[in-house]
């Protein structure tokens, strides 16, 4: 193996990423380095890795934001994001403390989810504060509901969860934004939770909250 050959961590990591993005942009890096195999071998190696992960249906992965540096094991969070959003069938719940123009093809893919039928709901910190809302709410409809945690007499009180969870399976729970930083810029940590269970938790807590009026439907 030469001096310059990817590392084993990079790699695996590489083609973890793709497979969650549908990219296979990794074999090539594979027969980097193992020069030996064919292209057709190099695809059935990453084909292998991709399956076995695509296996995990149940338990809890690791979801990280980190600088490209590092090697670490973990899916980053952008990819999770934005794969959990896109690949929704029947229901989104997501919460937001903020939420950047950065986000901006997401919110679209929201509300093109939203015509097709998926349920959105999204509950959202001091909306009055957050211009990056209107069209979002500009397209509100009974598939895509909108939930305000209006300001408290307490200033520093918040709507600070960062969740995302999907077809009442997947729940994404991080420290991350809906934000650059969040996503890409900034370290963050997360996990990403295979579990009926704790979706269905998650999806009662959020509705006990909005008949305790917590949350102001926009």
């Amino acid at each position: 193996m030469s001096t310059g050959s990817i590392s084993l961590d990079i790699l695996l990591n590489q083609v973890l990423t793709d497979a969650l993005s549908g990219k296979n942009e990794a074999i090539r890096n594979i027969q980097k380095r193992y020069p030996s195999l064919s292209e057709q071998e190099a695809g059935e190696i990453f084909s292998l890795i991709s399956a076995a992960n695509e296996g995990k249906n149940e338990g809890a992965e690791l979801v990280v934001t980190a600088p490209p540096s590092f090697t670490l094991r973990t899916k980053p969070t952008k990819v999770v994001v934005n794969n959990m959003i896109t690949g929704a069938k029947s229901s989104i719940l997501i919460t937001g403390y903020s939420l950047s123009e950065y986000f901006g093809d997401l919110v679209d893919c929201l509300i093109r989810k939203s015509q097709e039928g998926v349920l959105i709901k999204f509950f959202v910190n001091h909306i009055e504060n957050q211009k990056t809302f209107d069209r979002l709410c500009s397209y509100k409809s009974r598939f895509l509901k909108i939930y305000n945690y209006p300001k408290q007499d307490d200033k520093m009180s918040a709507l600070h969860a960062k969740v995302i969870s999907v077809d009442q399976k997947d729940t994404l729970i991080t420290s991350a934004n809906l934000s650059y930083h969040g996503q890409e810029g900034n370290i963050e940590l997360g996990a990403c939770i295979h579990s009926k269970e704790v979706a269905k938790q998650v999806d009662d807590l959020f509705t006990k909250l909005l008949f305790s009026n917590i949350f102001e439907e926009v």
